[in-house]
């Protein structure tokens, strides 16, 4: 009578345990599957500015290897980049490496053709500590058949090899620069090509911490400036971030006009609008902050630089003092050492072909007149950068695919450095090597689109002049 009943008490005990494990097995699963959904939506790379933009790190490589080039102590490299735009010969988006001394390029990036071919980018910069270089890249048109998205590839800067592949999932990839903020920490600032095809899918900016994994620290996207914005450039306090804000529409630019956005960066806040008569572009600020210049590139050849006189109470408002007339399409801007003159690229942006020049024009930084123009035979010429002891203005030339160095004190053409693919140059970085603890070589920006960094940019406010460290 109790066997039947210990076996049917085992078989049903046999069903539960049976149906126990069953249950074991797919809850662990469930709870992998759902563990793995939360990692994939908080990962360690994405941060709540990054998710908040849209902004994803696709891909993280192994980019170690033999370097691309040699350094010591005392070296002075420029890091520029060559793409195919404005005509260029270049296929394969790159980074040229130039040794600043000899004005001769040293080495370039060999990218794989899935995120270089038929990618064009307009400018790039090094981290800080010269550990990264970053390089945005638009994707290729549908004609070149591009299966990969806008990018912007950060490159280790001494095997050039990939490191990170980040995507904003906006318009275009467009500048990448270096600023000191109102802490004192340098950051690297990236923005999108946010108005050119009137998409609306503009990524705005982005700031990196380059110091940790390149994460998103902040940003602001178009919608909260109320407009598409385009080129922007750190005051000497870090405090404020002044964003060139040209007509939405290309259908109306040129009849419409641009304004100049003011933003606090603490509060990432547009705290003022400025009126400008054309397409603000480029803004320079003098040592000690109290002024700044817009170059806008105007229509029909009427091009101008605009001078402002910045607001010294935090609740006070920037007002605007004079204007002068400039070189027609006038784009790019850089300030000498001792803020007298204000160079200007003349790249003929919004201008007629027959009506672009050649030639960097200089304008007196108080008065507010041209005091020469320099042909350099550079064509379509967008920006241009001082040195880092303040001695040479560097010029970009996409059309003529080629460097020009320029004398700041005699306007003396003082060279010419090609590229060596024949790819339109845009922008660059100047990056000192020095030798650090335990004889290790280091390396520091010193010098790049939005002014003067590291250790010339600290003998520049102390009114010092910089030269490479020894060797």
């Amino acid at each position: 009578m109790n066997m039947p009943q210990t076996r049917c008490h085992r078989s049903a005990l046999g069903v539960v345990l049976a149906l126990a494990a069953i249950w074991m097995v797919w809850g662990s699963g469930l709870s992998e599957r759902v563990v793995s959904v939360v990692q994939a939506q908080q990962d360690a790379w994405t941060t709540d500015a990054a998710r908040r933009m849209g902004i994803r790190l696709a891909e993280t490589r192994d980019a170690s290897g033999p370097p691309a080039y040699p350094v010591q102590p005392g070296d002075l490299l420029f890091f520029t980049n060559a793409s195919g735009s404005f005509g260029a010969k270049n296929t394969l988006d790159a980074i040229v490496v130039v040794d600043a001394k000899s004005r001769k390029p040293i080495a370039m990036s060999e990218l794989e053709a899935d995120w270089a071919e038929g990618y064009v980018s307009h400018g790039n910069t090094v981290s800080p500590d010269g550990r990264f270089v970053y390089l945005p890249g638009i994707a290729p048109g549908a004609g070149l058949k591009g299966k990969n998205p806008s990018r912007l590839l950060v490159l280790d800067a001494r095997t050039l090899k990939i490191h990170q592949i980040i995507v904003s999932g906006g318009e275009r990839p467009h500048h990448a620069k270096v600023y000191v903020d109102h802490t004192g920490a340098s950051r690297v600032l990236i923005e999108d090509f946010n108005w050119i095809d009137d998409s609306g899918n503009g990524k705005g900016f982005f700031i990196l911490d380059h110091m940790n994994n390149n994460k998103v620290m902040a940003g602001m996207l178009p919608g909260e400036f109320r407009g598409n914005p385009y080129a922007g450039f750190t005051s000497p306090d870090g405090r404020y971030l002044y964003y060139g804000m040209p007509s939405a529409d290309k259908r109306v630019r040129g009849e419409i006009l641009g304004w100049l956005a003011k933003v606090d960066m603490q509060a990432m806040k547009v705290v003022q609008a400025l009126p400008m008569a054309a397409d603000p572009i480029w803004t320079v600020f003098s040592k000690d902050g109290r002024y700044a210049w817009v170059s806008q590139a105007g229509h029909d050849g009427d091009s101008k630089v605009t001078k402002i006189e910045r607001a010294t109470d935090p609740k006070g408002m920037d007002k605007i003092l004079s204007e002068s007339p400039a070189g027609p399409g006038v784009y790019g801007m850089a300030l000498t050492l001792d803020n007298r003159e204000i160079w200007t690229a003349d790249k003929g942006e919004g201008t007629p072909a027959a009506k672009r020049r050649t030639t960097v024009t200089v304008i007196d930084a108080d008065k507010m007149f041209v005091k020469r123009t320099i042909e350099t035979g550079c064509r379509t010429n967008d920006h241009i950068l001082l040195s880092p002891d303040g001695s040479e203005m560097w010029a970009m030339c996409n059309g003529t695919q080629e460097i020009v160095v320029l004398d700041v004190k005699t306007y003396a053409l003082k060279g010419r450095i090609p590229m060596p693919n024949q790819g339109a140059v845009h922008g660059g970085t100047f990056v000192s090597y020095s030798r650090g603890a335990g004889g290790a070589v280091t390396a520091e920006v010193v010098s790049d689109q939005n002014g003067l960094q590291g250790s010339a940019r600290t003998a520049y406010m102390a009114g010092k002049p910089w030269a490479p460290p020894a060797r």
